[in-house]
C-alpha cells in the first residue's frame, strides 16, 4: 500500500487535470506512480518534460526500455521493473533480452556496453572512472548518446527512488526484482 493517497484523476483540478486528461488521451489511464506525483504539480510537470524530452534523444525506446528494466532490478524497484518489463514487451523486446538486461547485459554489443556502463553509474553513484567514458567513445558512441545516456540514468533513479520510498502499488503485471533471475 502506497504511503501517500493517489490522486483520484475524477477528482483532479487545474493543471493536473489537464496533465492527467493528456495521459488518458496518450496512454488511455493515469497510472498510479503518476497520481502520487501529482500532488505536486510541478514536480509531476518536470517529469513529464523530461519523459518527453528523452523520446527525442539518440535512445531508442527498446534501449530506454532495457535501461529502466536494469536500474528497476539492480534498485530492487518492482514497480519500475513491472512497467519496464510491460513497455519493453510492447515493443517486441524478446524475454532472453529482457533477463539479460536485469543481469545487466545484451546479446548485441552496443546495448551490452551501455547497460554496463549504466549499471557502474548506479552502482558506484555516478562515480565512475575517465575510462568508462572513454570505453564508450572508443566504442563508436557519440557525445551525445553518452550524454543522452547518463540522463536516461538520472530519470530512472529518479523514478526508482520514489517507488520505493512511497511504496507505490504496482498497477501492471507484476514482476519482482530479484526473482526469476537468469543465471549468469
Amino acid at each position: 500500500m502506497a504511503l501517500l493517497t493517489p490522486i483520484d484523476p475524477n477528482a483532479a483540478t487545474g493543471e493536473t487535470k489537464q496533465m492527467f486528461d493528456a495521459l488518458e488521451r496518450g496512454i488511455g489511464r493515469v497510472p498510479t506512480m503518476i497520481r502520487l506525483m501529482a500532488h505536486s504539480p510541478a514536480v509531476l510537470e518536470t517529469y513529464l518534460q523530461f519523459n518527453h524530452a528523452l523520446e527525442r534523444t539518440s535512445l531508442s525506446p527498446r534501449t530506454r526500455a532495457l535501461i529502466t528494466v536494469a536500474i528497476a532490478e539492480l534498485s530492487g524497484c518492482d514497480y519500475m521493473l513491472s512497467i519496464g518489463m510491460a513497455l519493453a514487451k510492447r515493443q517486441g523486446v524478446a524475454t532472453a533480452d529482457l533477463d539479460a538486461a536485469r543481469a545487466g547485459g545484451a546479446s548485441d554489443s552496443k546495448t551490452a556496453a551501455t547497460l554496463q556502463f549504466v549499471t557502474n553509474i548506479v552502482r558506484n553513484g555516478g562515480h565512475v572512472p575517465p575510462e568508462e567514458v572513454e570505453r564508450l567513445r572508443h566504442g563508436g558512441f557519440s557525445e551525445a548518446e553518452i550524454v543522452d545516456i547518463i540522463a536516461a540514468v538520472a530519470l530512472n533513479i529518479f523514478r526508482n527512488y520514489f517507488n520505493l520510498t512511497l511504496a507505490t502499488e504496482v498497477d501492471s503485471p507484476v514482476v519482482r526484482a530479484g526473482e526469476h533471475m537468469p543465471v549468469t
